[in-house]
């Protein structure tokens, strides 16, 4: 990192987006805990492909990574930029994800993309005031449940607001 607490190489770009359903849940798509691994839930969403905006981005991974539809229109801002770091393969991984948020009625997500790894993944809604005690999230977490609460209270940042990296640079795990 640098002085900044910034990572010094983007290796991906990525859009994820906040989901907050009409009882101020959060969707978070990942695994629980198991003898093998820990437990390890995210927001929704992944790498921006060639030519799309981050925008696009959120609205394509968040129709298939949750099979829910929603028109660019009813997705806000970004609201937030956050840098994921992952060691992988002996190298680190960073990713610096474009954060959106929307607001919709409670659904059942489902997996509608193609991605072998992501067939495994499970849900979890998880209310404002269980998410500083959620196992399974990246620290340091505080920056993001600030935002979520802000965003629940109705103040939506008009620029957005860059928070603390997540992740580790020391696990070797994969990265999305």
């Amino acid at each position: 990192m640098s002085a900044t607490n910034e990572p010094t190489r983007i290796d991906r770009y990525g859009a994820r987006c906040i989901v907050i359903d009409e009882q101020d849940a959060v969707l978070f798509i990942g695994r629980t805990a198991t003898a093998e691994r820990p437990a390890r839930w995210f927001l929704p969403g992944g790498g921006i492909d060639p030519g799309e905006t981050p925008l696009d981005a959120a609205v394509r991974e968040l129709s298939e990574e949750t099979g829910l539809h929603v028109p660019p229109a009813d997705v806000v801002g970004p609201v937030a930029r956050r840098s994921f770091s992952r060691a992988r393969d002996g190298e680190v991984f960073t990713q610096d994800n474009y954060l959106f948020f929307t607001r919709v009625a409670r659904f059942e997500p489902r997996v509608c993309g193609g991605d072998a790894y992501e067939q495994d993944l499970e849900f979890r809604w998880i209310g404002v005031d269980e998410l500083a005690a959620a196992d399974g999230h990246d620290a340091p977490f505080d920056p993001l449940l600030h935002l979520i609460k802000r965003l629940i209270a109705g103040d939506v940042p008009t620029a957005p607001l860059r928070l603390e990296p997540a992740g580790s640079r020391t696990a070797d795990t994969s990265v999305r």
